[in-house]
């Protein structure tokens, strides 16, 4: 009897996707508070904000996360940034 196991350092620079398969960019970071993962922060601007400490709006509560499979992580919704951009 197995159980499958992810670990937090396979999930670095993974793809991230939304809803409707559309990729963001990849994982550059998790948060986590009090031991709980809180919120991924992905894309060029999650790269930015690892590099300078600034806050940047590419991130995504961890609770929208859909699925992780072996094509990345997957949301089960499409960020607002994104929605505003295909407009």
């Amino acid at each position: 009897m197995g159980c499958d196991v992810t670990r937090i350092s396979d999930l670095n620079r993974r793809q991230v996707f939304d809803a409707t398969g559309k990729p963001l960019g990849r994982l550059h970071e998790l948060e986590t508070k009090a031991g709980r993962i809180e919120q991924l922060v992905y894309g060029q601007a999650g790269f930015f904000e690892r590099m300078t400490g600034r806050t940047v709006l590419t991130k995504q509560p961890w609770s929208e996360v859909a699925k992780i499979d072996g094509d990345g992580i997957h949301l089960s919704t499409v960020p607002a940034a994104t929605r505003k951009k295909a407009e």
